[in-house]
């Protein structure tokens, strides 16, 4: 955890309150521009059915059942009609090809003349100073060939990805005004670790008729790379449309407004230290700060300072925070969505946030999505240190490494609230029809790269079949959530205190979203595996408290030695199945150990 210095506080905070405005301005968008562009793909296989749905903010499915939104001038309206323009409109596999336009020599950070397709699959380190782009020819399917020698520039992009056999790629063209689709970049992403190669097209395709949740346009593609010695085949990849003012303005958005690609961001009171801004809103350190949030789009970051203070000011409800920085209905989508689609790994990046010029309003945008499409699993009733990690991160329980997911889980009459958005969303926007129907026509289009080279060859992960099963998940996820999400999110143990010949044991309390009253078992062990014959001490049905929860065990029960503490939290209507283990954790040889604490007894 990151060191919060006061100093540094006390001149966010004086930046934030210049900053302070009125957010009398509602983000609404205007609807989308006229296509002026011509479909013509003719690639590998030219559709497998046409996306019929409808392009406005109520989606494409049948309006069934109340509806948990209530309507706010703060509502981003939203026209879906985006999602099929620009040749979006049909699902397919087109063909892009590249040919380099480089002569080996000099690669280096001050020198990228000689840098070459090799020097690309190389730069397999994100955050260093080199990142290698040399200049290609681009042309696709539907990008006709220019005769120009050179049109664009390519580079390698991911993050762990890269050290994966098969590299995703970014394709950014020269023209500002001759663009591909009206994008001027491509981000085609391998998924070297996602076995369907469909998850991530899925769940944006389907978000994209998802009220007040704003999506991303994507395009299965065969990318083909001529380096000098004729094209190449390098498979399949999926392009997912890149966050920047161009997408803000080809929704109607604000594109001077602010956008920031989580890359480990919590809403930590620490992150302010990495969000440090000047007078004029600019990063004090623009290396540190995109540690934390990538900066997409505009300058002024003085409304995120803003909006991270008021969020850890001691004197301010989440409510009134909530209501002044963010907007319900957007929240609301996310968090239900990410529940119905599994995704359990957007709690320090895979999503972005929008922040209009000019206002203190702040959006959840969905990002990167190749982890979800699967199931809550309820986890195995057992310590053993796999089972507690699932324990840690199932259901409600994973919000809690989100500062601000954890406070909103904590909204009374949240869980109700999520199972009628959950609901809402199943009935009319994630049916089972839906996405069988568009997983299907997803599996035909890739299967083919399944068995031929290169994907057969280095992949060995890639198995179409995996996605038979993603229709019938969203039904398994909100049978959970209404059946199974009673496990809590997890307490934290405090360092213990030795004074007036008593240990002073204490965390903050653990909580049951779902309403269920919460009791504490402690455990103290001699040794980490916590054996029947190393558990010194044993103490159950600790009652719960609202800031601190405090248990006190005589000096004399623990002689000197290193010991190790456990907390088991447990809610009160299946004690024996929905508990949960402290957020403690510790690592030896590399390996972490979950829900435990080390201390030492003079």
């Amino acid at each position: 955890m990151k060191t919060l210095l006061p100093i540094l506080l006390s001149t966010l905070l004086a930046v934030a309150c210049s900053s302070s405005r009125d957010d009398s301005t509602p983000a609404v968008d205007d609807p989308v521009g006229t296509d002026t562009g011509t479909d013509t793909s003719s690639g590998t296989d030219t559709s497998s059915g046409t996306d019929t749905g409808s392009g406005t903010d109520t989606g494409s499915g049948t309006d069934s059942g109340d509806s948990p939104f209530t309507s706010s001038s703060t509502d981003l309206v939203l026209d879906r009609s985006i999602y099929r323009e620009d040749g979006y409109g049909t699902a397919n596999v087109i063909r892009v090809d590249v040919r380099t336009v480089t002569s080996a020599g000099v690669c280096s950070v001050d020198d990228l003349s000689g840098c070459t397709l090799a020097d690309v699959l190389a730069d397999t380190d994100k955050k260093d100073e080199l990142t290698v782009d040399i200049p290609v020819h681009f042309h696709s399917d539907d990008f006709a060939e220019d005769g120009s020698v050179s049109n664009a520039e390519l580079r390698q992009r991911g993050g762990g990805a890269r050290f994966a056999p098969q590299k995703s790629f970014r394709i950014k063209l020269d023209s500002k005004d001759v663009l591909w689709r009206r994008e001027r970049h491509l981000q085609i992403n391998k998924h070297p670790f996602e076995s369907s190669r469909i998850r991530n097209k899925l769940a944006f395709d389907v978000m994209s008729e998802i009220p007040h949740l704003p999506s991303m346009r994507t395009q299965f593609i065969n990318l083909w790379i001529n380096d000098g010695q004729g094209a190449v085949d390098y498979g399949l990849f999926t392009h997912v449309e890149k966050p920047d003012e161009n997408y803000l303005d080809r929704r109607g958005l604000d594109k001077k407004g602010n956008l920031y690609k989580a890359e480990d961001f919590r809403f930590d009171e620490s992150d302010l230290l990495d969000i440090a801004v000047d007078a004029e809103g600019k990063p004090l350190d623009e290396y540190r700060f995109e540690t934390s949030l990538e900066i997409e789009a505009g300058k002024d970051h003085r409304a995120l300072v803003a909006m991270m203070t008021a969020l850890h000011d001691p004197g301010r409800s989440f409510d009134s925070v909530l209501d002044q920085y963010f907007n319900r209905n957007n929240v609301l989508a996310w968090m239900a969505t990410n529940i119905l689609l599994h995704q359990a790994d957007a709690t320090r990046h895979n999503f972005i946030l929008y922040n209009p010029a000019g206002t203190q309003r702040f959006y959840f945008v969905p990002w990167d999505y190749d982890a979800a499409m699967g199931r809550w699993v309820e986890p195995p009733d057992s310590y053993d240190n796999d089972a507690l990690r699932q324990r840690v991160e199932y259901g409600y329980a994973v919000g809690e490494m989100n500062y601000f997911t954890s406070r909103y889980y904590r909204l009374p009459g949240l869980h109700e609230k999520m199972k009628t958005a959950v609901s809402y969303l199943r009935q009319n926007y994630v049916t089972d029809a839906l996405l069988a129907e568009k997983a299907s026509r997803y599996i035909q289009l890739v299967a083919p790269f399944e068995t031929r080279a290169p994907d057969n060859q280095y992949n060995p992960h890639f198995n179409t079949s995996s996605a038979s099963k993603f229709a019938e998940y969203p039904g398994v996820n909100e049978e959970a959530l209404n059946n199974r999400f009673s496990i809590p999110m997890p307490p934290t143990m405090r360092e213990p205190l030795l004074a007036n010949g008593q240990w002073t044991f204490s965390w903050t309390p653990a909580y049951d979203v779902t309403g269920h009253e919460i009791t504490y078992d402690l455990q103290i062990s001699s040794a980490l595996a916590f054996s029947p014959d190393d558990i010194v001490l044993t103490r159950t049905g600790i009652s719960d408290a609202a800031e601190l929860v405090t248990h006190g065990i005589a000096a004399a029960q623990l002689p000197a030695g290193s010991y190790y503490a456990r907390l088991t939290a447990r809610a009160s209507n299946e004690p024996g199945r929905f508990w949960q283990v402290a957020t403690n954790r510790i690592e030896i040889n590399g390996e972490r150990h979950f829900g435990v604490l080390r201390f030492n007894a003079p």
